[in-house]
């Protein structure tokens, strides 16, 4: 009986832990993507924008990285270049 209990046990875990597995996959950005003015952005939710560069002090083009969330709960790292507005006024 107390095998049975164990192998019941063990293999509720075994689906436990490959459940968490997918879910922590499906949330995670797998990679970097590389906008394309061609291509839709399925939006969601803005998450993150980082900036490799403050863009009000930088003349020229900045790198900046977008985390979002998608309609279908996928999260993603989007990779663009804004232009800075450093000297605007000067």
């Amino acid at each position: 009986m107390k095998y049975l209990a164990f192998a019941a046990l063990s293999l509720f875990s075994v689906f436990a832990s490959a459940n968490e597995l997918a879910d922590a996959s499906a949330s995670a950005p797998s990679q970097v993507e590389q906008y394309n003015r061609h291509k839709g952005l399925d939006v969601a939710k803005v998450t993150s924008v980082k900036s490799a560069q403050d863009p009000e002090k930088v003349d020229g083009l900045v790198k900046t990285d977008m985390t979002y969330v998608d309609s279908a709960g996928v999260t993603h790292n989007l990779e663009y270049t804004t232009m800075g507005y450093g000297r605007q006024n000067g």
